[in-house]
């Protein structure tokens, strides 16, 4: 497209571009012209005179063009004022040839032109298709991301239930006795109503040996609740009485496998002649008593498969050694057995998901504990053979 307001250069122009083998689609005289024929015609070039009559120059004809098609446009100028120059400047055109020119200087700057909005077409699309790339991978990424996370949540709510079975075989032992308990106390009553030794003592000393024993069920119902119970944010709490929290509902169902828990937590560390009673930290106490849960099953299940390997020498006795320190900037806690220990060429691997040496193990409490200590509490677990058996080392930044 030609737009030129001297209609002599105009035909000239004409000529000298077809004599070049150009195709001229359009010849018009202003800018308001070249808009509206710019977007019927679709050039694939214009030569644009910057000065034209009427009210829209060829540079702000340029613009309008510009805005919602993408040609490219070249300048024809002749002397022109330094502040009209930084105009057409402004507009990025594809080059500018000066009055008067030659055939030869018209064909370079026609072709240097189009091959220049070429490449620079050529490089949009190259950019859409990085950006296409990009958000692909992007959408890939979330996509892993999320099968990750519905992988974790998969293997923390097996692990839940895993654990949750436990809990149910710890709580029966806890129950059996105060049921026990509860049963005589009612055989008596038959007995004391046929002797008549029914009176005001005997219901109080019933009641009150009665509400001890419920009293002690309900506590054991509520420490099941609470380990049980989501903290979907970080909490400050006490490791001391976590850990001892996980003993006291594990303990009556280890002691009636003849396993014992020494030393169940050594609490702070030495100020003086006193030591400081409990260690505080933020995070997440009921996965931490998961753990901690998760680990001393697995010390359980290495002492009870040494015992039937008939490996204990004098005595037939299980130890589970728990003790916590505070370091200066983290809490330390190590529960040790006297188990057989874990195969060198398996310790590498018992915190793999789905890794497991039990028949009837599923091989993922490990794997959830360190991704608990390490991914969500920014801790670290490890294990390492010591003297007498396994010994699991959990540290956490006080």
């Amino acid at each position: 497209m030609i737009v030129e307001d001297e209609w002599i250069i105009a035909a000239n122009l004409k000529e000298m571009l077809q004599g070049l083998n150009y195709e001229v689609c359009s010849v018009v005289f202003s800018g308001e012209d070249a808009v509206k024929r710019a977007e019927d015609d679709r050039p694939d070039i214009i030569l644009m005179d910057i000065l034209l009559r009427g009210e829209m120059d060829g540079i702000e004809a340029a613009e309008n063009i510009t805005a919602f098609l993408n040609i490219p446009i070249v300048y024809l100028t002749s002397y022109t004022d330094d502040k009209t120059l930084q105009r057409a400047k402004a507009t990025d055109p594809f080059g500018y040839i000066i009055k008067p020119f030659e055939k030869r200087e018209l064909r370079i700057i026609i072709e240097m032109a189009l091959y220049k909005h070429n490449m620079e077409m050529k490089l949009r699309e190259k950019s859409r298709q990085l950006e296409e790339l990009n958000r692909n991978l992007e959408t890939k990424v979330r996509d892993e991301i999320e099968k990750g996370r519905k992988k974790e949540h998969m293997l923390i709510q097996q692990s839940k239930l895993a654990a949750m079975g436990e809990m149910m075989v710890a709580i029966s032992h806890q129950w059996r006795q105060p049921l026990n308990v509860i049963g005589l106390l009612i055989q008596d009553l038959e007995e004391a109503y046929a002797f008549g030794e029914i009176d005001k003592c005997y219901i109080e000393n019933m009641s009150r040996e009665s509400m001890a024993q419920l009293a002690f069920m309900s506590n054991t119902i509520t420490d099941f609740y609470n380990f049980f119970k989501p903290n979907k944010d970080k909490v400050s709490f006490d490791v001391n009485q976590a850990v001892e929290d996980v003993i006291s509902l594990v303990h009556v169902q280890l002691r009636s496998m003849d396993i014992h828990i020494h030393n169940a937590v050594v609490s702070g560390i030495a100020t003086g002649s006193s030591a400081v009673a409990g260690l505080v930290i933020k995070g997440y106490p009921g996965e931490f008593q998961q753990v901690i849960l998760n680990i001393l099953n697995n010390a359980r299940d290495a002492i009870i498969k040494r015992r039937q390997g008939g490996e204990f020498a004098t005595i037939n006795r299980g130890e589970i050694d728990i003790t916590l320190r505070r370091d200066p900037q983290k809490a330390v806690i190590k529960i040790k057995d006297n188990g057989p220990g874990i195969p060198d060429n398996i310790i590498d691997r018992i915190f793999e998901p789905y890794f497991t040496t039990r028949e009837d193990g599923i091989g993922i409490g490990l794997y959830m504990s360190k991704v608990i200590v390490e991914s969500h509490m920014g801790g670290r677990l490890y294990v390492e053979n010591s003297e007498n058996g396994a010994m699991f080392t959990i540290e956490l930044n006080a």
